[in-house]
């Protein structure tokens, strides 16, 4: 930029605080990013066990090969050689100790997942049948169409197209969870259907998975990228209060340790979750007519769960357990043997689970949870006599914001009324779905709007599906 350099504060160390900052520095702009832990990342972070010393994810998570933005931020950053891309299997599920597994599909959009739904073997051939209405309004509605079912779950929304109760049941019941993070009656039918039909409309469909830690794959080269440029990240800095003065911010109160220290800037960009956000505005500012939206936000919770077995359980890197009915009869969803992923650990399985919208089981004790999981392993897997050799529970509070029905509205826009105050995250505006891609895609989005305030017209952020 053919400018004074201007001082940008980004708030947050997650995926769409340092993208954001990558292409901010690249624009000559002094780019200071503030993360209040000890490692960066966010949500897609992880730490190291003390007594183990593996790489545990904050919560597990698959990469899609149709992840366009987030692809070119590690490429920019060089660091997409650290995902393991699979090309034959897409997930195994297991229903019953049957074993069944989603194949790459190689057909034609939009009707990628129509192998799936055929040849799913624990429904009959009336529930396949059944999903002819819901493919042909997925296919020809557009999205500002969809959007209109943002009032209803996505339950009804199936069963008014005539989608039978047993393929929502064992089929659309996994999907909604582990996609969307809630119980298919809690889920905005809206929600579903612009994932549904953004799915269809993918011509890249691999998985892949972290070869190294989560956050390592990105955080550590982000962080010399940024710094490389001029910019700089403070780890262990937390923002605690937010001052305004008439239509501005006028500074920060930031603690580092016991240190409390005043920061200025000429923008300031908050990367923070709703729930996180609205804790450090001002009263008057949190209830303006702008953010007091901020206040319909509520967090879907995750518990971690993090297995160490003196025996490798078998050569499977990723599987999940269907439950059939609104009473969940298994806790976890989905769980991943990183022994098979990461290189590290070839003489014993370390696997990873997660207890997706984990509301019901906030008050399991960790032992409890321990003993589940490893029955449900042990139902995939009977015949493992390994034993176990250590645990952790990791219980998030906030992995994304229920897509409840009707929330779709309060989606805020990247500028807000504060004129040198910006949002981004994947809650913001009105991305697809919650996903490291949506993630990386608002911190480019921001950083267009940031670069049109100061007359620069460029288009950063990719909106071609692939």
């Amino acid at each position: 930029m053919n400018q004074t350099k201007k001082k940008v504060i980004i708030i947050g160390g997650g995926l769409a605080g340092l993208s954001l900052a990558t292409e901010l520095v690249d624009e000559n702009f002094d780019v200071v990013v503030l993360e209040k832990h000890k490692n960066l990342g966010g949500r897609a972070s992880n730490t190291f066990d003390r007594k183990m010393n593996d790489p545990v994810p904050i919560g597990p998570h698959v990469f899609v090969t149709a992840y366009n933005n987030f692809r070119h931020f590690l490429e920019k950053i060089n660091a997409e050689h650290e995902i393991s891309w699979e090309r034959k299997i897409f997930l195994e599920v297991v229903y019953k100790k049957q074993h069944y597994q989603f194949k790459i599909s190689h057909i034609p959009r939009p009707f990628y997942m129509l192998p799936w739904i055929l040849g799913f073997p624990f429904i009959s051939w009336r529930d396949k049948l059944s999903h002819f209405r819901l493919a042909l309004k997925i296919s020809f509605s557009s999205e500002s169409n969809l959007e209109k079912f943002d009032n209803i779950n996505a339950y009804d929304f199936l069963v008014k197209l005539g989608v039978t109760e047993n393929s929502i049941n064992k089929f659309w019941r996994f999907f909604v969870l582990s996609l969307l993070n809630v119980p298919i009656e809690l889920c905005s039918a809206a929600e579903f259907g612009l994932l549904m039909k953004h799915w269809s409309h993918m011509k890249n469909r691999k998985f892949g998975f972290a070869k190294i830690g989560l956050g390592e794959i990105f955080t550590k080269a982000a962080e010399q990228y940024i710094e490389k440029k001029g910019g700089s990240v403070r780890h262990n800095t937390s923002v605690t209060k937010i001052s305004f003065e008439k239509n501005k911010i006028d500074h920060l109160i930031v603690h580092q340790g016991n240190v409390s220290e005043k920061l200025e800037a000429d923008i300031y960009v908050s990367t923070l979750n709703p729930i996180d956000l609205r804790e450090i505005l001002p009263e008057n500012i949190r209830f303006s007519d702008f953010f007091k939206n901020l206040n319909a936000f509520e967090p879907v919770p995750y518990i971690s769960v993090n297995l160490w077995f003196d025996k490798k359980i078998s050569d499977k890197k990723f599987w999940a357990l269907l439950n059939d009915s609104k009473t969940p009869s298994y806790i976890n969803t989905d769980f991943y043997d990183q022994s098979n992923i990461y290189s590290t650990r070839e003489d014993h399985s370390f696997v990873t689970s997660n207890i997706i919208y984990s509301k019901p089981y906030q008050d399991m004790a960790d032992t409890e949870i321990v003993k589940k999981t490893i029955e449900e392993i042990m139902e995939v897997f009977p015949r493992f006599d390994g034993k176990l050799t250590h645990s952790h529970i990791h219980r998030i509070p906030y992995v994304i914001y229920a897509p409840l029905p009707g929330m779709r509205k309060y989606k805020l826009s990247h500028k807000t009324p504060v004129e040198n105050f910006y949002l981004c995250g994947d809650w913001t505006v009105k991305e697809v779905t919650q996903c490291m891609e949506s993630a990386v895609r608002s911190g480019y989005k921001c950083a267009e709007v940031i670069l049109s305030f100061f007359g620069v017209n460029k288009k950063i952020c990719n909106d071609k599906v692939i």
